[in-house]
């Protein structure tokens, strides 16, 4: 194995490392944006997310084996990797005005709930801090007296109540989500093209070698 080959085996070994780490966190993300976010973007984040992970753990295993199946296999899910990445980005429709008219359009679900089971947006108003659809007026207009517990900071009504309407402060956290999850499948999607490149060489290295062992 030449010195050019051999750096290229440490480089994909510290990329692969790096690569499980983003398909890792990948897959937190959408752990953590679950009911937060379009259900197609939840799965599209998860599986992109196992198929890194995985790919990178059968990238080691067959670099370090010098394995030429196991190199060939992890080059081609490589590959497909980097295919449906690009599809992801510029075939989904995804973008911040559509996570923020799906945060409205969430906020909106659980105020029409509200109207006919009060205590509906407790959970909404709590996690985000927010204090009903638009702002506190709603529960005005609807005719509430009082506002829920659920407008107030650990429900102490003694404290002053959020300001801020839910569809506001949910469009917020949904779109820093998105952005964070957006801004590391760019890293992912470059990180895999280099890898590509590198894996393929490897092959054909692995196949040059094996033949002259053969002799």
């Amino acid at each position: 194995m030449g010195c050019t080959s051999g750096c290229v085996k440490c480089l994909l070994n510290i990329i692969n490392t790096l690569n499980a780490l983003v398909g890792l966190s990948m897959i937190a993300i959408a752990t953590i944006a679950l009911s937060k976010a379009p259900l197609l973007y939840i799965a599209f984040l998860y599986g992109l997310g196992g198929l890194i992970f995985v790919s990178a753990i059968l990238g080691c295993c067959g670099i370090c084996q010098e394995n030429v199946c196991l190199t060939v296999t992890y080059a081609f899910v490589l590959l497909v990797q980097l295919i449906i990445s690009l599809v992801g980005s510029f075939g989904l429709n995804f973008s911040e005005k559509y996570i923020e008219k799906f945060a409205a359009e969430e906020v909106q679900r659980k105020w029409e709930l509200e109207l006919v089971e009060p205590g509906a947006m407790d959970t909404f108003q709590q996690v985000y801090e927010c204090c009903g659809r638009g702002g506190p007026d709603d529960y005005v207009d609807i005719g509430r007296t009082t506002l829920p517990k659920s407008c107030y900071p650990q429900e102490d009504t003694k404290m002053p109540h959020f300001l801020s309407g839910c569809v506001q402060k949910s469009s917020q956290s949904f779109v820093v989500l998105y952005n964070y999850a957006n801004d590391t499948h760019w890293v992912s999607v470059a990180i895999t093209s280099l890898m590509v490149i590198a894996a393929f060489y490897l092959v054909g290295r692995f196949r040059k070698q094996r033949i002259r062992y053969s002799y």
